[in-house]
């Protein structure tokens, strides 16, 4: 018997509409394939918006795309665009384009678009703007146009470590093509991102989810894709990866990342995919037991607060610190595209861990499926729907310090040495020297009785002026972290930087930083670094 997930699943993904059980009311659903447009939800001034048009399930409900028309608004003034196409017939299940807008020079901030489609189906004409779906808000799109790229430091590269891709599709959701992404990171300054559909994804049938297949068409076909898409040379690195659903130290599933292995990890606890067979197929340690050199192993957003009814039915569970112990254990995904309490959570429970001695290193991902400008889901089952502007494809960055050049093997490298921040905006540096010139940098280890630490801190306009800047010592004897410097500036704007000299450190400990920033509309800002790691003389 197949349970229905779309009762106790949070649902991340775009809305999958036409599942519904017989005799039940759907306002969802309708005889039509779905139709969406998305489009990053930032970019440089001088370069185009690409505009994603994506249509699923066609195969079903056939359209003729006839006309697309984007109206484009900022600061009181409109332009429209009409993208020149002959009629298109679509007939897919997946069925994207991609299409390029120049943007009018003097455009500048929060730029409007409204997308208008016009399709043709079973010989009538029909209009939608900006996604199909019955009870959305179709409201524009939103990008903001920024007069300077993204702040980043020379060799810092970043990305998303936590993005779906079609290859997750069930009766309730699903994912973009890998190709979108590539085109929509290239647009918002990312130098790389992991796909990482579900375990319980990869293991279905190519065109029923509804049926494992022990063969796994769908993770092979994912891999080849993506090794494809990365032969094109782009400047994007595309890594693959699966979200792996294991059991905690009790049992319980839990989300955990397993990126560039050539083994496949089964992990059907939590899908739902059969009435009460919840038991997670392998525990955390059996996977990271399991793993070659080449491997990264994430903790997927450990903080997240399941609902007590996915606790009950999905036998979800928590990570505790028990669960991050293994030596195995690469990264903690404090961010999951959202400014919410499972970031303050999180880093609580990463300072324990290196208290702890455990050194591992900080990543951010936003667990969109998808989504590159509005998050779209279904709410209540069958009868609402939700939209926000959070957990969406690169909102939430990894930064990586690879100063060997940029490449997949030097980008694994640097992760599993910690060389990592993670940002939604600024950026912080942080080096310590020894009285022997010897120099260290965010995920390095050093030694030496007099220590000096560099800290250096950028801004934009885009993401405001500096509010606080921390300098924190964690001190391994006792247990405890010591903010060494800590400035609230007034009146300083986009860069920073300063030295401190320690004469006597404690013999075992750890240097990391924390920058805050606010732009004009209030918004936060922050960048926290992984740790330097000191030993004493």
């Amino acid at each position: 018997m197949h349970f229905p997930t779309e009762w106790i699943l949070p649902i991340f993904l775009y809305a999958e509409t036409h599942y519904k059980f017989k005799g039940i009311f759907s306002r969802l659903f309708k005889k039509e394939p779905e139709i969406v447009a998305d489009a990053p939800f930032r970019i440089d001034a001088g370069k185009p918006i690409p505009v994603l048009i994506f249509v699923k399930d066609a195969h079903r409900y056939p359209i003729e795309l006839e006309k697309i028309q984007i109206e484009i608004g900022n600061r009181g003034e409109t332009r429209l665009f009409e993208i020149k196409i002959s009629k298109i017939k679509i007939d897919e299940k997946f069925w994207h384009r991609i299409f390029f807008v120049d943007l009018p020079e003097s455009f500048r901030g929060d730029v409007k678009l409204d997308v208008g489609i016009e399709i043709r189906m079973a010989g009538k004409p029909r209009r939608y703007r900006n996604d199909n779906y019955r009870i959305s808000s179709h409201l524009p799109l939103r990008v903001f146009v920024s007069d300077e790229p993204v702040p980043r430091f020379q060799d810092l590269y970043f990305g998303d470590v936590h993005w779906h891709s079609y290859f997750t599709e069930d009766m309730v959701e699903f994912g973009a093509p890998v190709e979108t992404a590539i085109h929509m990171a290239q647009a918002l300054g990312l130098d790389f991102f992991a796909v990482t559909d579900h375990s319980y994804d990869l293991d279905d049938q190519r065109d029923n989810w509804l049926v494992n297949d022990a063969a796994l068409p769908k993770w092979h076909a994912m891999k080849k894709e993506i090794e494809e898409l990365n032969k094109k040379n782009s400047g994007i690195i595309v890594l693959t990866g699966e979200e792996v659903s294991v059991g905690n130290r009790k049992n319980r599933n839990v989300h955990f990342l397993v990126i560039n292995s050539e083994k496949f990890f089964p992990g059907k606890g939590d899908g739902a995919e059969k009435w009460l067979r919840t038991k997670p197929d392998l525990s955390l340690t059996q996977i990271l037991e399991q793993l070659s050199p080449e491997a990264l192993a994430i903790a997927a957003h450990p903080e997240i607060a399941f609902p007590l009814l996915q606790r009950l039915l999905l036998r979800r569970g928590d990570w505790a610190v028990e669960d991050f112990q293994h030596p195995r254990l690469n990264g903690y995904q404090i961010w999951n595209g959202e400014r919410d309490r499972s970031f303050f959570a999180g880093s609580e429970t990463w300072e324990e861990l290196l208290l702890s001695g455990k050194r591992i290193a900080l990543l951010a991902g936003n667990d969109a499926h998808g989504n590159f400008n509005r998050f779209r889901q279904i709410g209540f089952p069958f009868w609402t729907f939700r939209e926000t502007n959070e957990q969406i494809f690169g909102l939430m960055r990894s930064g990586v310090l690879a100063r060997d050049g940029f490449n997949t093997k030097n980008l694994l490298q640097a992760i599993r040495q910690g060389k990592t921040i993670v940002t939604n905006g600024p950026v912080a540096e942080l080096v310590v020297e020894n009285e022997s010139g010897e120099r260290a940098e965010i995920g390095d280890e050093i030694r030496g009785g007099k220590l000096s630490v560099f800290f250096r801190a950028i801004s934009s306009a885009e993401f405001g002026s500096f509010v606080e800047m921390k300098i924190i010592f964690g001190d391994l004897n006792q247990k405890r972290q010591i903010d060494v410097f800590n400035f609230a500036p007034e009146n300083l704007k986009y860069e920073f930087e300063t030295s401190i000299q320690f004469a006597h450190p404690p013999s075992a400990g750890f240097f990391r930083a924390e920058v805050t920033t606010k732009d004009e509309r209030k918004q936060i800002f922050r960048c926290l670094t992984s740790p330097i790691y000191t030993v004493g003389k």
